[in-house]
């Protein structure tokens, strides 16, 4: 995505995020030895919990791998090798035998994954699901309707679609809910809505749906800011190969924590 305008630099969504470049390994470390799952109405003995066979992963740029100094480009996942989702992919195969599936195309939104949607993969992904029956699925979007501005309205009747037709595909699947980092980056000259709009919708659909919840802000600071300086490529959208570990440490330690000891 190309970028138009830039968040105010300085303004920060939660104190809770990092401080700065040099705490990135440290960040790392403390994720895995220290988060526990954020907890929600989800069920207490969710599938995931008991089988670990397979994963589903709908998600746009930050999930393809773009940007990142091996992605051979064409807008689809690929393999990477510091892209969450491939090392993810990597270790679940070795930890557990697991099979992961990623559906994600670079610019894609939660309309993209539903009748109409602008890309093959994207389309069919809940027909996947229906087909996989996987063990999880992460559903990592919302990025690209803030960088485009598009009412939060019209993001949460696909986003709540989207949910409702995975549930609907595969009852027993576990489905994981990622709000992704803000971007730091806009692509209209004057955008009308903030962040927060956007996170709200992934929130509400995941407290009504007792679906549980990552939010990735917890652990990275939004774009554009002075401590994301070596989280994020020059367009302060996209994730650098530091920013993807971070991710990879927070969703992996959930789903290693989830079920408990």
């Amino acid at each position: 995505m190309g970028r138009v305008g830039r968040r105010s630099r300085g303004v920060r969504r939660t104190a809770r995020r990092t401080r700065g470049a040099g705490l990135v390994m440290l960040l790392t470390s403390v994720l895995t030895a220290c988060v526990t799952p954020r907890a929600t109405t989800a069920s207490t003995d969710p599938t995931w919990c008991g089988d670990q066979s397979s994963i589903v992963i709908l998600g746009d740029s930050h999930s393809t791998g773009y940007g990142l100094p091996d992605y051979p480009g064409g807008g689809s996942y690929a393999p990477t090798a510091a892209g969450w989702t491939s090392t993810v992919t990597r270790r679940a195969s070795d930890e557990w035998g697991t099979i992961t599936t990623v559906l994600a195309h670079n610019g894609a939104m939660a309309a993209d994954f539903r009748p109409g949607g602008r890309w093959e993969e994207t389309v069919s992904a809940t027909e996947a699901v229906h087909d996989v029956q996987p063990a999880l699925v992460i559903v990592a979007l919302g990025a690209n309707e803030f960088a485009a501005d598009l009412p939060p309205t019209d993001f949460a009747e696909h986003y709540r679609s989207l949910v409702d037709e995975l549930h609907h595909a595969s009852p027993r699947t576990t489905v994981l809910l990622l709000v992704p980092p803000e971007m730091g980056a806009r692509l209209v000259p004057d955008p009308v809505y903030p962040w927060e709009a956007y996170t709200a919708v992934v929130e509400t659909v995941a407290a009504d749906q007792g679906t549980e919840l990552l939010d990735l802000g917890e652990y990275l600071p939004a774009g554009g800011t002075p401590e994301a300086e070596a989280l994020y490529l020059p367009d302060a959208a996209h994730l650098t190969e530091a920013g993807h570990r971070v991710v990879h440490a927070a969703v992996w330690t959930l789903l290693t924590a989830w079920c408990g000891p």
